[in-house]
């Protein structure tokens, strides 16, 4: 029975250290400037916000220039009674932009280059939220995937047990194959963590644009007949990654100042981060730029205004000319331009009302879900704790052979399953979190 014992716990410690070490090894570090600036390099949606900003910059600039100045002529013949010539004029024809509406515009614009500023940092806060929560997100699966690994193990494990037992005559058929679908059961949950993190994976590499990194290679228990195999099979791995020259070896990332944190934040914090919340700023810039579309559309009354200077030529004499074309704003035009504006105005200013109070409100409301969460975390330690401890007397008693190897190895699982349970209430912590903070439009980290 000892030499038993000594072979399950080298098994166990063998396929541990594997885990650990396949998962770990190699692994390319970053600098949290440098994943900051990845992730805005490769931001599709900062991109697109410039280029509408830019687009939108020139168009305003085209509004506040000049036309083009035009030149009209034109001729007849003309007859006295001493004789007969041609008779012409032309002029230079412009249409000016008069200064004090120009202004308004120049308002407006400055009013939508508020926006945009305050637009690029809000999109660059949520893209780094949502990066930085995948991350996070990886590294905890990471460890959830090694308890993964070591349940599958214990099942391996009582599926061996069992097969003895069977051949012993201890048990029936139906109770080897129920001890077989637990362990097919736990492979399966495996397989799906594992697939869980290459979606995690595929989702980092695409934020930092990590086209031509490798994804992490992550093997499961595949032999589950031959134990020492499955051991010779684990270290020749760990053999060929050590000796491993190629690309494959920086397949892992890690985040310098970036883990799983507790989020601390009184009411008072809470409620200046929400009166100034990046929301409800570029709201109040949209509501300046249609304040000075509103008063540019009142005053733009002389928008079609000409100008023009010239000669005239009438048979022998040269002489000035002067005309002009001024609008008579006696129609309701501009009155319903500028009501258009101030319309979206005030609708802009009730969004910004309305904003403010669904801020509080989510924020609150995510603030006391992180509270019972940190709870809930703190008791998931004690219960994996207790476990723990309850698991090592069992090994004591199977040492003593005062257990069974049965007994032993079905609460090694039940620890397990504690630290399994452990990890995804931090998981669920974490995304919490980045709801927070997408809610309030900044994150906790600081990232300038």
């Amino acid at each position: 029975m000892q030499t038993t014992q000594g072979f399950l716990r080298k098994y166990m410690y063998v396929i541990g250290f594997f885990c650990v070490y396949h998962i770990s090894l190699f692994a390319q570090t970053f600098e949290l400037q440098d994943f900051v600036k990845a992730i805005d390099k490769h931001a599709i949606s900062l991109i697109d916000n410039k280029a509408q900003f830019e687009s939108m910059l020139a168009e305003r600039k085209s509004s506040i220039a000049w036309e083009y100045p035009t030149i009209e002529a034109s001729g007849n013949t003309a007859k006295d009674t001493n004789k007969s010539g041609v008779e012409w004029d032309m002029s230079i024809v412009a249409k000016p932009k008069l200064w004090w509406v120009n202004a308004l515009l120049k308002q407006s614009l400055q009013a939508k280059g508020e926006q945009y500023q305050k637009t690029h940092n809000l999109l660059r806060n949520l893209n780094f939220i949502n990066a930085k929560r995948i991350y996070l997100t990886y590294v905890a699966t990471k460890e959830k995937y090694r308890y993964y690994l070591k349940r599958e193990e214990n099942f391996l494990k009582l599926l061996h047990i069992a097969k003895k037992r069977l051949e012993g005559g201890s048990i029936s058929r139906k109770d080897y194959v129920s001890f077989e679908v637990a362990y097919l059961d736990s492979t399966l949950a495996s397989v799906a963590v594992r697939n869980e993190l290459l979606e995690l994976q595929k989702n980092l590499f695409m934020f930092m644009g990590l086209d031509k990194q490798h994804y992490a290679h992550i093997s499961t228990n595949k032999d589950n007949t031959n134990m020492l195999y499955a051991i010779e099979k684990e270290l020749h791995s760990i053999e060929n990654i050590e000796n491993d020259d190629s690309d494959t070896k920086h397949n892992e990332i890690i985040i310098k100042g970036l883990e799983f944190q507790f989020i601390d934040m009184q009411q008072s914090l809470l409620d200046q981060k929400i009166q100034s919340s990046l929301y409800t700023e570029i709201l109040d810039s949209q509501t300046k730029e249609y304040k000075s579309l509103a008063q540019y559309e009142g005053q733009n009354l002389w928008g079609n205004l000409e100008i023009g200077i010239g000669v005239n030529h009438s048979l022998s004499s040269y002489n000035p000319s002067l005309q002009t074309t001024i609008p008579l704003p006696v129609t309701r035009k501009q009155s319903h331009l500028k009501a258009k504006y101030m319309a979206l105005e005030s609708g802009t200013l009730a969004k910004t009302n309305i904003t403010k109070k669904q801020i509080a409100i989510k924020a609150k409301a995510y603030l006391q879900e992180l509270a019972l969460q940190r709870k809930y975390i703190d008791i998931a330690k004690q219960n994996t704790q207790a476990k723990q401890h309850l698991a090592e007397l069992n090994r004591l008693g199977y040492e003593a052979q005062q257990v069974t190897l049965f007994e032993y190895i079905t609460q090694e699982n039940a620890f397990v399953d504690s630290q399994i349970a452990l990890v995804n209430s931090q998981i669920k912590y974490i995304d919490i979190v980045a709801l927070l903070e997408e809610t309030l439009g900044e994150s906790f980290t600081k990232i300038d």
